[in-house]
């Protein structure tokens, strides 16, 4: 087994589970993990059942080893009788660790085809290299498949430029732009297509993050690496997945007062930033599904953005995964937009999932600090020592993939020509409704 020294639970933790996609829970608290006969690829969205499906063929053509035995190393085995949940990390023969969730009542193990079609894999790492400790893994960190995980965290390391940085990236590059019109279920994105970068400029180095969410540890071990001198916090619902971290790679911190390693919680998401200083996070990324794969109801609210809000410094990012679907989404961007000024909030792609997910991302009020001039061009990412020089030009590729365009340009409408009204707790999470941190 992995070393369990990721697994320190933050009391009172009651919460959310946040890594992609199928075995998810609703809102605040958990539910029955479904059996494995239970699901199926159709439930899930056209890109996330795409990356599924794809994951899961290439372990089951993989895992077969040369030999009597067709079953795959368990390196680790974790259950959570409140959540009844089973964690479990399975190392094929390329030494790719892939995490598994399902019911405590499985007791299944990873051998032969069929099993790999029953337990879909919420991520892969690939380990670099062997070790006299099997169960050590020495991940590439710079590897990073998924295109919202990229836009995601390139939108920690950028900002939209400010008036007169856009003046002086117009003179570089020349602001030649076009308006293209996409319809949206009900209403019409305008999207302003620069030919040429992103009007967005590298930021210093962010002092202190937090991912709610961790999963295959991909985000925070990328983190890690780009931005050594950071203070990075990562919390799960799930102790089982807090746990099984150090089986992707990722060090946690010995105590909260470390200088060393990312600070590991297990806990509600929400609860732990109501719980947190006003102003204390630089960004805030959300990777949380439910079980259809979608933003949780918690996580969508008017009170929730507030709160985010008032967590993050001046001109700090709040960056979310949101499935494209039509009104739904369109609420949870004037959900934003009531707690944010409207003209920070922007909308990006997700790569190799256009049309199906965006990556939104809102700044908090005030200015965040910019990189001087001579690294004012997306092309020319920061390279002092706060961030890692090759972990920059990847972000800013990542960032012009991404095509942040303002989501004012969303029109805020819908068919019957109404305004849509901002999501509240009372609906989509009565548990916080009316707590004084959520307004």
């Amino acid at each position: 087994f992995c070393s369990e020294a990721g697994l320190r639970p933050d009391p009172p933790s009651a919460a959310m589970s946040m890594s992609p996609p199928d075995v998810r829970r609703r809102g605040r608290g958990p539910t029955t993990v479904r059996p494995p006969a239970q699901r199926r690829w159709a439930a899930l969205p056209g890109a996330v059942a795409r990356w599924a499906a794809t994951v899961v063929l290439l372990a089951a053509v993989s895992v077969r080893p040369i030999g009597a035995s067709d079953c795959n190393a368990v390196v680790f085995d974790h259950i959570d009788a409140d959540l009844h949940q089973r964690t479990m990390v399975v190392e094929d023969q390329q030494r790719q660790r892939m995490l598994i969730l399902t019911s405590d009542t499985d007791r299944s193990q990873p051998c032969a085809l069929r099993w790999w079609l029953d337990h879909n894999p919420q991520g892969v790492v690939q380990c670099m290299a062997k070790s006299s400790d099997s169960s050590e893994c020495v991940p590439d960190a710079s590897s990073v498949e998924l295109g919202y995980v990229r836009s995601m965290l390139a939108s920690l390391l950028f900002i939209p430029a400010r008036a007169h940085a856009m003046s002086a990236i117009c003179i570089e590059l020349g602001c030649r732009s076009r308006i293209t019109r996409t319809r949206v279920a009900g209403a019409t994105l305008l999207a302003a297509g620069a030919e040429g970068r992103a009007p967005w400029v590298p930021r210093k180095a962010p002092r202190r993050l937090l991912v709610i969410g961790l999963g295959t540890s991909t985000m925070a071990l990328w983190l890690e690496q780009a931005l050594p001198y950071t203070e990075l916090h990562a919390v799960d619902l799930s102790a089982g997945v807090v746990a099984a971290a150090p089986c992707f790679g990722l060090r946690p911190a010995s105590s909260e007062v470390a200088t060393a390693g990312p600070r590991l919680h297990v806990g509600d998401g929400r609860k732990f930033l109501e719980g947190r200083q006003d102003g204390e996070f630089d960004g805030i990324i959300v990777d949380a599904f439910d079980s259809n794969a979608s933003l949780p109801g918690c996580f969508r609210t008017q009170e929730f953005f507030n709160l985010a809000r008032k967590k993050l410094a001046p001109g700090g990012a709040l960056s979310l995964n949101l499935l494209n679907m039509g009104l739904p989404s369109l609420q949870v961007l004037a959900s934003l937009e009531s707690a944010f000024a409207p003209r920070s909030v922007w909308v990006g792609d997700a790569p190799g999932a256009e049309g199906i997910q965006n990556v939104v991302v809102a700044f908090a009020p005030g200015a965040a600090p910019q990189q001087p001039r001579a690294t004012l061009l997306a092309r020319n990412p920061p390279s002092v020592a706060e961030v890692d020089e090759a972990s920059g030009k990847q972000a800013g590729a990542w960032l012009h993939r991404a095509r942040f365009r303002p989501a004012h340009e969303m029109a805020k409408d819908n068919s019957e020509g109404k305004s849509l009204p901002a999501l509240v707790d009372a609906s989509l999470c009565p548990s916080s409704a009316g707590s004084v941190a959520g307004r």
